[in-house]
């Protein structure tokens, strides 16, 4: 996938089918994409995280899952959760 900028210059027609273009080539990947922080913890992961749920899923410096951004892993409901500092955001949605 080619990154091809949005700008003015183009309609807003363009500009939009460019970013839906961009979310299907996006969608079409089949693999899990891990961002390493400091030490090697897993400070992102984006696609699916668990039981064939999907999202992004952001660490704290220590490791814990704080923030999901994607389906919860209960019963796969779209959101954004963000747990208190030391809790899994897993965890409490489980």
């Amino acid at each position: 996938m080619t990154f091809r900028p949005l700008t003015t210059a183009n309609s807003n027609k363009q500009n939009f089918g460019q970013v839906n273009d961009m979310i299907r080539t996006i969608n079409k990947e089949q693999q899990v994409k891990v961002f390493n922080g400091p030490g090697g913890i897993a400070a992102q992961v984006s696609g699916r995280y668990a039981d064939g749920r999907y999202g992004t899923l952001v660490s704290d410096t220590t490791g814990t899952r704080r923030l999901l951004l994607g389906q919860a892993p209960d019963d796969g409901r779209p959101g954004l959760w963000i747990s208190k500092e030391g809790q899994d955001v897993i965890a409490l949605l489980s």
